[in-house]
């Protein structure tokens, strides 16, 4: 399914602006409330407004959109910038500890943005007016109940409690001046919606062209009632029950598999893997789920595999914390495997790795730039710090995503590389967690699952009863965390950071495991070879670990990231909008911010 040829046109805010009761008659060549709502068109036309505000892919034009509150390219292969698995060149202050956008930024900032709710909640007050027949009305209910459904869950993990409005609201309503709605009753309200939007939307196949369908929203319903499942498991202050957002996810997940869909696959082990993110289109592909096309024809592209393939946008590079949970090839952490090579080079830590790795992070000389290209310094080896050029400051510059097409780098923002957005491995691997947390897991749970997705890459599979020791991620998780999983359970959150690196799920999956001081852990790059970068100066261009590995953020963030535990797993609600509303409280931890 793809999401793009669709022209956008703000109808709800000419809708609201109308004030016609001195009119006996309207227009029929222009917008207003009251000649609106009459045909299928008009709520097809009004639904188009919300599918490039939730379905961006790398966004469009030239890309550069942030992501409120977190402050990153809102293309879905930057998410992970502010994670343990990348790092910019200038560090985040998310990850820092130091972000302030509540208080500079004025009502409505920071994703605390009632705007879109509004036009939901518009919609549905006013989209059975017309004489349109039930069946078909529903379909557009049901595009608008998906979207306020991933708007509220956006809301939620970014700030908890959250106001549940269910009409619009008025300069006069009381929701206005009211608290926020607890997270308890809000959750069950988006499982709600979500399952309505579920019976609604049509089934895969009979939907119109570039529209939802209800496999899309049941992947969502996966993704949400994982998020909200686990979230509540690990989160024990908040005193709710977990179950039954597990078992929705399973349901949901269920639904999807055994049938339509499959891991993409030609039998390259070597090469699979990438090609999935590096194409034009997914017609046809069996693992695409949701994914965003775009046009030059159109002029609906965007400056994406121009600026993320020559690393200029965020100057990012993945970090030794990633590279360090790839298994090897038999199938054992580094820290056991006899196949591990060691960390001498990055040469000889990709040896004998899990085949993901180098088709996740560029060994040198692999995914090249054509010469002449802005941005060729940055192969066949990374362009570090004390190299002239845009910078990758851990040396491991990230292949996932490229793709190495000079005939798309010239076409700026008409590029046309296509966004994968739902695919189906997250499925698999959501239903392997969810199973687990009911205490459900099985061999035949992991063959279907974990073991389905290592097979494309020619990996071991997972056994029960079976599972190898790893002091390194153990260790992690006695040193950053209040617990240690169950091997199982640590090797099914391995293989989920490994198969969606860069795919903008590894803080909300750290955020829901209470896991959040993994952000702790020193940021590491490459270990530094001074033959391989011969007029690099060390202490001077770059600064080392006591083992030789690149620091990049020795000079700017001396003392390393910080993850409050007490207030980091919320943002901040502005300032402004608890002074407009007294009855908001802060979230804990920013109330002296």
């Amino acid at each position: 399914m793809k999401k793009i040829y669709i022209v956008i046109t703000c109808f709800a805010g000419l809708l609201w602006g109308c004030n016609d009761e001195f009119m006996e008659r309207y227009p029929l060549d222009q917008i207003s409330d009251e000649n609106f709502w009459r045909t299928e068109q008009d709520l097809e036309l009004y639904c188009n407004n919300f599918y490039p505000t939730y379905i961006k892919g790398f966004g469009s034009g030239w890309g550069t959109n942030s992501v409120a509150p977190y402050g990153y390219n809102e293309a879905i292969a930057y998410g992970d910038v502010i994670t343990d698995n990348g790092a910019p060149q200038s560090y985040s202050k998310v990850t820092a500890d130091q972000y302030n956008g509540h208080i500079s930024g004025g009502s409505g900032s920071g994703g605390w943005s009632w705007s879109d709710m509004r036009e939901f909640n518009y919609f549905l007050d006013n989209y059975q007016r017309g004489d349109i027949d039930p069946a078909v009305r529903n379909v557009y209910a049901g595009e608008i109940l998906f979207f306020k459904a991933w708007d509220y869950f956006k809301k939620v993990k970014t700030f908890g409690d959250v106001p549940w409005l269910t009409h619009v609201v008025q300069t006069n309503s009381p929701e206005l001046l009211a608290p926020r709605t607890p997270r308890a009753e809000v959750m069950d309200s988006v499982l709600h919606i979500l399952d309505k939007a579920i019976g609604y939307l049509p089934e895969k196949g009979t939907e119109k062209p570039d529209r939802l369908n209800k496999d899309v929203a049941l992947h969502l319903k996966s993704r949400i009632c994982l998020y909200e499942g686990t979230y509540r498991k690990y989160h024990t202050e908040l005193g709710l029950d977990e179950t039954k957002f597990l078992e929705e996810a399973v349901d949901a997940a269920e639904k999807l598999m055994g049938g339509t869909y499959s891991l993409y696959s030609t039998g390259d082990a070597v090469n699979d893997y990438n090609d999935l993110f590096a194409t034009y289109s997914y017609d046809g592909n069996p693992e695409a789920i949701l994914w965003k096309e775009y046009s030059e024809d159109l002029t609906m592209g965007v400056a994406f595999s121009r600026y993320y393939a020559q690393n200029l946008r965020h100057r990012h590079g993945a970090t030794r914390s990633l590279v360090d949970e790839y298994l090897c090839e038999d199938g054992l952490p580094i820290a056991v495997s006899p196949l591990f090579m060691g960390k001498d080079s990055i040469q000889r830590e990709m040896m004998n790795r899990d085949p993901r790795l180098p088709q996740t992070v560029a060994n040198f000389g692999t995914y090249n730039l054509q010469a002449g290209v802005q941005g060729a310094n940055n192969a066949p080896k990374p362009n570090i710090p004390g190299l002239n050029g845009n910078k990758c400051p851990t040396g491991y510059r990230v292949a996932k995503w490229f793709l190495n097409d000079p005939a798309d780098w010239d076409r700026v923002t008409n590029g046309m590389q296509a966004a994968l957005v739902f695919r189906y491995a997250e499925v698999l691997l959501n239903y392997a967690e969810a199973k687990y947390e009911l205490g459900q897991l099985d061999q035949a749970v992991l063959d279907e699952t974990v073991n389905a997705i290592r097979e494309r890459v020619d990996m071991p599979p997972l056994v029960m009863g079976n599972i190898p020791e790893d002091p390194i991620m153990d260790g992690n998780y006695a040193t950053y965390c209040s617990y240690v999983p169950e091997p199982v359970l640590r090797e099914i959150r391995r293989e989920r950071r490994v198969e969606l690196a860069f795919e903008s799920f590894r803080w909300d999956d750290l955020m829901r495991w209470k896991a959040g001081r993994f952000l702790e852990i020193p940021v590491e790059g490459i270990k530094f070879v001074q033959e391989q970068f011969p007029t690099v100066v060390v202490d001077k261009d770059v600064f080392l670990s006591e083992d030789g590995y690149i620091l990049p953020y020795y000079q700017t963030l001396p003392d390393g990231r910080k993850f409050d535990e007490e207030k980091q797993y919320l943002f901040p609600i502005p300032i402004e909008d608890l002074v407009l509303n007294q009855n908001l409280e802060q979230n804990p931890g920013w109330e002296s911010n």
